[in-house]
């Protein structure tokens, strides 16, 4: 059955890999004039923070922005444990893990105050795990935080979307499919992103030994999450990673994936509307990308989505 389907980009992709991120206005100005759909919003970077927007009238006022410029709030990503590391909460001590409560709760307050039907989580801290981290607590820890998230979430009418990032930890492709089964809770769902499921399922990149990898590589690993993936993060990989950080995130068409493959696999497992594009070249390649992808990835969902299963 054909179904709707629309395409938005995250503001953090057109800052990393840059001496100066673009703006958020930058960022808000070309997706509009490239003709997307709407826009997820990094709480980093200086673009749609906590500390920019610190009330509700502040907060109204960029929503009235960004809408005048026909695009839709569809996510929000809030700084890695608090801007890239102040927080490990998985492994750290009292303070982290409070540090990190409270830098929750006011996203999600944001969320709320902006409309924003979904926020990004992460799983307490970059990986791999250490060799002498306490494996269970860190895992129980986890798997506490996010029941709580999640429920936190539904309260307030807010998605909670795990990206699962072998920049981080818990990145087997198994430990995956256990820690959304141990929260056990429908608010709380995958964030699937080709570059980082690459990474976990083919590489096996930042795992704790013994490595484990998909022979289905990326179509497979969206098969294990029928009804579980919240969201799409597209891009191309060239099966490598970007400074040994995370997964590469490519131009569609410039790596190796078979998106002809790939897209109705995805369409099986994820029932939402929104895909993203999520191409993150650490060049000026980004810019080019932000225009060539919306085109490229219209065409596969008109193919593979829209015009009917």
């Amino acid at each position: 059955m054909a179904r709707t389907a629309k395409i938005c980009r995250g503001s953090w992709c057109l800052g990393f890999g840059f001496p100066q991120p673009a703006s958020l206005e930058q960022v808000v100005k070309v997706l509009s004039a490239f003709g997307y759909d709407g826009i997820e919003l990094a709480g980093f970077f200086d673009h749609a923070t906590v500390e920019r927007y610190p009330d509700k009238d502040s907060r109204k006022k960029l929503v009235d922005w960004i809408h005048s410029h026909d695009l839709e709030l569809v996510g929000y990503a809030p700084g890695p444990y608090g801007d890239f590391g102040k927080y490990p909460w998985a492994t750290g001590g009292d303070d982290a893990y409070k540090g990190y409560l409270d830098l929750f709760e006011q996203s999600v307050q944001f969320c709320v105050d902006c409309g924003i039907p979904a926020m990004r989580v992460d799983p307490g801290d970059f990986g791999p795990l250490p060799r002498d981290a306490d494996y269970d607590a860190a895992w129980n820890r986890v798997v506490e935080t996010f029941k709580a998230h999640a429920q936190r979430g539904r309260e307030l009418g807010v998605k909670m979307l795990w990206e699962y990032e072998t920049g981080q930890i818990f990145v087997k492709p198994s430990e995956a499919v256990k820690l959304l089964d141990d929260v056990g809770d429908d608010n709380l769902q995958l964030m699937y992103d080709v570059g980082h499921v690459v990474a976990g399922c083919v590489l096996a990149h930042n795992q704790v030994q013994p490595a484990e990898r998909l022979e289905g590589g990326a179509v497979e690993f969206a098969k294990l999450f029928k009804g579980r993936i919240g969201h799409v993060h597209v891009c191309d990989s060239d099966n490598n990673t970007w400074q040994n950080a995370f997964g590469t995130h490519l131009g569609i068409g410039k790596g190796v994936i078979d998106f002809d493959e790939l897209i109705p696999a995805l369409a099986e497992s994820y029932d939402g509307e929104w895909w993203s594009v999520d191409a993150i070249p650490m060049t000026a390649e980004s810019w080019a990308d932000t225009w060539s992808d919306k085109l490229t990835l219209d065409e596969l969902l008109d193919k593979h989505v829209r015009g009917g299963m």
